[in-house]
């Protein structure tokens, strides 16, 4: 009986010896892991709030097409204007001001249209419309940094 309750004893401590084993490893594995993803690349964009990003994404497709089919550029300004006012934040915003731009151009008011191209360069300049802003800057025969036709 003596000799079974040793056997046990020893099985026992294998057993935590093992387990033990398992959590330092488990420990140093992820901290491996963490370091293997190396540091972070990039801007890191704050959360969006999902229910306001849908709403500005609802209101810039509505923009798109107002301008596209039908023309409608106040009515395009006043769906992108809401989105500036209640979304500041939305993940698609040099887009709306590149579109505010085009449709103030639109609507002939060229010193608003170069403003909202000059905002979108100065705070989006990888953007994909940085492009078509500073073509159509140049249209307008604007300097870029100051601002004046």
């Amino acid at each position: 009986m003596l000799a079974l309750r040793s056997s046990q004893a020893g099985s026992l401590r294998h057993i935590s010896v093992r387990m033990f084993v398992l959590v330092i490893a488990a420990i140093v594995g992820s901290a491996v892991v963490g370091r293997a993803q190396g540091p972070a690349r990039g801007r890191i964009d704050p959360p969006r709030d999902e229910t306001l990003e849908i709403s500005a994404k609802h209101n810039l497709e509505v923009a798109r097409w107002y301008m596209t089919k039908r023309k409608a550029f106040e009515g395009a300004r006043d769906r992108l204007q809401e989105i500036i006012d209640s979304y500041p934040e939305f993940s698609r915003m040099d887009e709306v001001l590149f579109l505010m731009g085009e449709a103030h151009f639109k609507l002939d008011m060229v010193e608003k249209a170069a403003g909202y191209y000059q905002k979108m360069l100065k705070d989006y300049p990888d953007s994909e419309f940085a492009k078509k802003a500073r073509a159509r800057l140049d249209e307008l025969k604007i300097d870029q940094k100051k601002g004046q036709p």
